[in-house]
């Protein structure tokens, strides 16, 4: 006979406690209850907290959503709880098929928003924005959002946008992602909206999320630092070296190359061969690194550079003319270098992805 594993302590720790009780705002974190989850105290009684600390997994390995793999660590840690009045756990828990894990982290992630928005006397700022990851087949962990938008705050849970080419084409790729896009654009006054983005995606994704977005709306853009594994920026960020621009080949060319060489060399010597007598407008830092993006400012610098390049490449340009872009840098400079694409100006873009050893055609944006 197999014998049963044992069931979870129910051990917390004091900052586990802390974050839950305080980021809930002491109320059940279902959007309909939200009820206060203590009675006040008596002449004749104390305070009575009355709230139950739910699990997501469950805390014991017969429980719904149970998985018997995870330590009593970490089906008690903050990640995996959630604060409830004793009502809305036993629904929960009790249509388990209904309420999965990921149901119940959205319903945790609303609430902390609701929270936050709600009691601007806590410090916050008031100034609200609606987060999109943009996310390749490995899904992003989405905890350290909330620090990088402080002392802002976000106003619902995140849209996720999976822009894996893993088993599609980039044109199935670019459709799903223009209509997730659209319907975020679409919530309310576009040049109103404020949207903070966070990719960690490739290249082609991260252009093209910067094409549909273009520069209408008040887009912030978030780096992971992988190191710190967040997406907060550092507080003692300084600004690096700023790249420079140069151009050079036949000034009425049919072909106009792009080289965004940040933070690696870009080779572009195989494409040059296919090329008939193009326009190379070359962006690049002295020494490309994988580290060059600390600051925010950076990403607004690189904005205005890439825009100039494209603007001052569109007065060579034909109808016949094909622009071409070769990006080696951060995800979300890609994102900012797709903004600066006019989609009713410049000619037919073809993006590119590197497989090595060289960079292969990707995606094609056909101008309106």
């Amino acid at each position: 006979m197999t014998k049963s594993a044992p069931a979870a302590s129910r051990s917390y720790a004091d900052r586990t406690l802390k974050l839950l009780w305080g980021r809930a705002a002491g109320r059940c974190a279902v959007s309909a209850c939200r009820v206060e989850l203590y009675v006040e105290k008596t002449e004749h009684d104390p305070a009575v907290p009355i709230g139950d600390i739910a699990h997501m997994y469950a805390h014991g390995d017969s429980g719904p959503r149970a998985i018997q793999s995870l330590s009593a660590k970490q089906r008690n840690n903050y990640e995996n709880l959630i604060l409830l009045c004793k009502n809305c756990h036993a629904r929960l828990d009790g249509q388990k098929n209904r309420n999965t894990v990921e149901v119940i982290q959205q319903i945790k992630f609303d609430h902390e928003a609701w929270v936050r928005g709600s009691l601007p006397e806590r410090g916050r700022s008031r100034v609200g924005w609606r987060p999109i990851i943009v996310e390749d087949q490995w899904p992003i962990d989405s905890l350290t959002l909330d620090a990088a938008l402080v002392p802002d705050y976000a106003t619902c849970s995140p849209k996720r946008i999976n822009a894996s080419a893993e088993g599609r084409i980039w044109p199935d790729v670019a459709t799903d992602t223009r209509i997730a896009l659209e319907g975020v654009l679409r919530e309310g006054d576009v040049f109103d909206k404020r949207i903070a983005v966070f990719p960690l995606a490739r290249i082609t994704a991260c252009l093209y999320v910067g094409y549909v977005l273009t520069n209408r709306p008040n887009v912030q853009l978030f780096q992971f630092h992988r190191d710190e594994c967040t997406w907060a920026w550092p507080a003692d960020a300084i600004v690096g070296p700023i790249p420079t621009v140069s151009f050079t080949g036949n000034k009425n060319p049919k072909h106009i190359l792009f080289v965004f060489e940040l933070s690696a060399k870009v080779n572009a010597e195989p494409l040059l061969c296919d090329l008939p007598d193009p326009m190379v407008v070359s962006l690049a830092l002295e020494e490309p690194n994988t580290q060059w993006l600390k600051h925010p400012e950076q990403l607004r610098q690189l904005g205005i550079l890439a825009r100039n390049m494209f603007e001052n490449a569109l007065i060579h340009s034909s109808s016949d003319t094909t622009w071409h872009i070769l990006y080696a840098g951060p995800a979300p400079g890609a994102v900012k270098v797709g903004q600066q694409l006019n989609p009713t100006m410049t000619p037919p873009t073809q993006l590119y992805e590197y497989i090595h050893p060289r960079h292969v055609p990707s995606l094609t944006i056909e101008h309106a």
